[in-house]
């Protein structure tokens, strides 16, 4: 997504993701505009927006837009508003907007798909709503796209059971990297307790490690795939490579990749999934310098990405 595009992300990290984009500048809150860097999603960034037209916030005005967007195949449009309070209340016109491009655009209409039920080289068309007045519209193939969901929110159904909302976190994180552990793989969950992406892994039928000195949940301790080392994640090492490792501590974001640095050194896991709690101050050069580390211990493919359930984290999968 060379071209100039429109970029939105949480609320309060505007300056990284600007920081992040070639000829980045911010436009409101979660609202920034630039380039993507050498094709690279920004890590900071949910979703961009490829800008074919700005225009009003009207169906007249952007109908016909739309209408040469779609293609002659399936299509999917979005609709979004930034992530922000002042975004937020754009939600009801973006919705009525959306009914009457739909209405307008008749019988193609019938054409339209969910985005993640597309062909790879089908048209994602995006109308993004930043002010009563204006409307940026854009569209790429969705093979393309940083998200397949409005504006990046993927919002993850909290399944029952959970024992806290860091089970979103993980379903999202899965979700991001396109697969996850089958039945009977083995993971090794580190700062496990309560056991939120425990309990989201045993559901897909893996077994797991779980490393914390703190209780799990009683509801998935007495799980028989479950085996709880009451320990110091840091110390921990399997008796023998396992398949996935997951990792959620609130630990500096350097010392957390020194530790998956070491275990792909010493080959004890095929992927890795973590999330990083970010600094206050220089979080993008923080990101950079945790990727340096990982790639310095042997994983390949490191991908980093603030999801939507993140807060002042972010979320990193790599590959051995």
């Amino acid at each position: 997504m060379a071209t100039d595009s429109i970029w939105t992300c949480r609320a309060g990290f505007e300056r990284d993701l600007a920081e992040e984009l070639e000829g980045g500048r911010v436009l409101a809150a979660a609202l920034c505009r630039g380039r993507a860097r050498a094709e690279a999603v920004p890590t900071f960034g949910r979703q961009g927006l490829p800008i074919v037209s700005a225009t009003g916030a009207t169906a007249a005005e952007c109908l016909p837009v739309v209408r040469g967007l779609v293609g002659e195949g399936h299509f999917a449009l979005h609709l979004w508003v930034p992530d922000s309070d002042e975004g937020n209340r754009l939600t009801a016109l973006a919705d009525r907007l959306g009914a009457e491009l739909r209405a307008g655009l008749g019988e193609v209409a019938l054409r339209e798909r969910r985005a993640d039920r597309l062909a790879p080289g089908d048209p994602l068309v995006q109308v993004a709503v930043t002010r009563e007045s204006q409307v940026f519209i854009g569209a790429s193939a969705v093979s393309e796209v940083a998200s397949t969901w409005p504006g990046g929110r993927a919002r993850m159904k909290l399944p029952p059971g959970a024992p806290s909302r860091a089970t979103a976190k993980v379903l999202e994180a899965l979700t991001w990297v396109g697969h996850g552990p089958g039945p009977g793989e083995v993971c090794v969950d580190l700062g496990a307790a309560p056991g939120g992406w425990t309990f989201a892994l045993l559901a897909r039928r893996a077994r797991v490690i779980a490393v914390d000195r703190a209780a799990m949940a009683p509801a998935i301790a007495r799980d028989r795939r479950l085996t709880h080392v009451r320990g110091n994640a840091f110390e921990f090492r399997p008796d023998e490579p396992v398949d996935w490792l997951f990792c959620d501590m609130v630990e500096r974001p350097a010392e957390v990749a020194k530790l998956l640095a070491r275990w792909g050194r010493e080959g004890m896991a095929r992927l890795v999934v973590s999330n990083l709690k970010l600094p206050m101050k220089k979080r993008v050069a923080a990101v950079a310098e945790a990727c340096r580390i990982l790639q310095g211990g042997g994983w390949k493919g490191v991908r980093t990405r603030q999801l939507y359930h993140d807060r002042d984290e972010i979320t990193l999968f790599a590959h051995a």
